[in-house]
């Protein structure tokens, strides 16, 4: 299994602690959130992982060689300020022929949600907070049978079973046609649109190919998504903590 970490992303909501660095070297403690993301790839023995880098890319390609991580390459997304997650996955889909693990570059998670979604019986796989308080900003999930039936922005939050957190689990039977929905999008000069608009598309599909996403569900283990200042500050506050 191999994984795929995005950390394309300018962060501008977290100016100015993004001013020199990109969200995933934002510091906690002594170690920055793409340090604590790949030591937790590590410990489930996922060592082959592509980053795809953006925004002070430079940082990032500094920071592996520094801390000697063996097995990471890298792919540059040149149009991070004017594309979104879509495109940043799609550059990395032509290289990979394996199951893997899709990360957001922005997320502390506890290792046991890794851990469960690497376990979990379904060959695609979402982890799910059914305990947050949902709003317009989250992606959201509604699912039936322990299935996902949408996922997006635009679910409504009182239909919607909880948030998808940022950490899946692909099969490769999803490859090719997830590169395919990608395409096409970039092919109508659609290239602002977060990943799991394919997610939603191989949903809408499920009830005929029968490929589907099944879900993981964080269980109050702790995790947070870094977006705004505010973010960090309950991160520094309330979840590296618990991580640690």
């Amino acid at each position: 299994m191999k994984a795929i970490v995005l950390c394309a992303g300018r962060g501008g909501r977290l100016f100015p602690l993004t001013q020199d660095r990109p969200k995933c070297l934002l510091q906690f403690g002594a170690k920055t959130i793409l340090e604590c993301c790949l030591e937790s790839l590590k410990s489930k023995g996922i060592l082959d992982v592509v980053l795809v880098t953006g925004y002070k890319k430079e940082a990032v390609e500094a920071l592996v060689k520094e801390k000697g991580y063996q097995g990471v390459s890298f792919v540059f997304n040149e149009k991070y300020a004017v594309t979104n997650t879509a495109f940043s996955l799609n550059l990395t889909l032509k290289e990979v022929d394996a199951d893997f693990i899709l990360i957001n570059g922005d997320v502390l998670f506890d290792r046991a949600i890794l851990d469960g979604l690497v376990k979990h019986p379904a060959e695609n796989c979402i982890a799910v907070d059914a305990d947050i308080l949902l709003d317009a900003e989250e992606i959201k999930v509604t699912a039936a049978d322990g299935r996902v039936e949408r996922i997006g922005k635009e679910v409504d939050p009182g239909q919607s079973l909880g948030e998808a957190i940022g950490l899946y689990k692909i099969g490769r039977n999803l490859i090719g046609e997830l590169a395919r929905i990608y395409n096409d999008l970039e092919k109508r000069g659609e290239n602002h649109h977060f990943f799991e608009k394919g997610f939603e598309e191989i949903c809408r599909q499920s009830a005929v190919d029968g490929r589907f996403f099944g879900i993981f569900l964080t269980d109050h283990k702790p995790w947070v998504e870094i977006d705004t200042v505010e973010d960090f500050l309950y991160a520094t506050r309330e979840v590296f903590p618990k991580l640690c």
